[in-house]
């Protein structure tokens, strides 16, 4: 008998409060409402207590009744349109509370006291010691966001969205968009998991980037689980066809225009260029693997 799909529920509310969070981000928080929705899914690092959130998952009956298992936890936009959504912003400034937001706002409007936020903060409040700090954090809080829809609208988690935000800033969007594989940079998120995401957000199966990234996966994990640290340089080709070829396939992308042994010798002499890959007498080498390799035999005297 085949089982029916459970129905996903969309929850948007406030967050009362988060009874656990873990270094991912993966949190058991509650939902304000009449009732109150009890949740568990993974928070964005620009998400906290006060923030309004839009969840998406399924309703599961636990041990401790009913609660919404969250597929997605997307934020919603800073408002900066309006006093109390202004007032929510400056509380996240160092120093600034619920009394000083509000006379804030009282005194300069909601326009002018976000103005002053993202340029001089002392001027509603903050220390000036703090002052640095709270323009960075005003900026932050609309960067995060817009970077955060991006990443999540391409497919990536939302603990994997915090990560690379904390790597690129207020770069992410543009290193993403213009070669996504940077993201193989990142500890955790390995060249399968970036190409599928890459080529479902319309990256083709040829691009010169994909090919360079799948000849560095192919060299690490050739030595990670096979012990060989270099290829001749047509063996390399061949898995590296082969590697793209699957993954493409996988992700069930059209290998109109897919990319030959020419195109991957071509991103081989690249890499060299670029100092990441290191080719010797025929033999592929990644720059890593060498320089470890170099650095174990010198340390046994070989």
């Amino acid at each position: 008998m085949t089982k029916k799909p459970t129905a996903k529920s969309t929850i948007t509310g406030e967050i009362s409060s988060i009874r656990f969070m873990n270094s991912e981000g993966w949190s058991v928080f509650t939902l304000a409402g009449n009732p109150p929705t009890n949740c568990t899914g993974t928070l964005a690092d620009m998400v906290e207590v006060g923030s309004e959130v839009t969840c998406t998952g399924v309703m599961e009956n636990g041990k401790f009744g009913s609660q919404l298992k969250c597929e997605t936890v997307l934020p919603a936009a800073p408002d900066v349109s309006t006093d109390a959504g202004v007032i929510k912003l400056l509380q996240r400034l160092p120093g600034i509370g619920p009394k000083k937001a509000a006379q804030a706002i009282q005194k300069h409007g909601h326009e002018e006291a976000w103005r002053l936020a993202c340029t001089d903060p002392v001027a509603i409040g903050v220390r000036p010691e703090d002052s640095e700090e709270a323009i960075a954090v005003a900026a932050t809080l609309l960067e995060s966001y817009e970077a955060t829809v991006y990443l999540l609208g391409i497919g990536l988690t939302d603990h994997q969205a915090s990560v690379i935000y904390r790597q690129y800033g207020k770069e992410t969007i543009k290193v993403v968009s213009e070669n996504p594989y940077r993201m193989t940079e990142i500890d955790g998120l390995g060249f399968i998991s970036v190409d599928k995401i890459a080529l479902k957000a319309g990256v083709s199966v040829g691009n010169p980037a994909r090919v360079a990234a799948c000849i560095q996966y192919v060299l690490q994990d050739s030595a990670t689980n096979g012990g060989n640290i270099w290829f001749n340089g047509w063996s390399l080709a061949d898995i590296v066809l082969e590697t793209l070829t699957a993954t493409a396939i996988k992700a069930e992308v059209p290998m109109h225009g897919a990319p030959d042994k020419d195109e991957v010798r071509k991103q081989v002499h690249f890499l060299a260029n670029e100092g990441k890959v290191v080719v010797n007498k025929g033999r592929v080498f990644g720059r890593d693997l060498l320089d470890a390799e170099k650095r174990i035999l010198g340390f046994m005297g070989i």
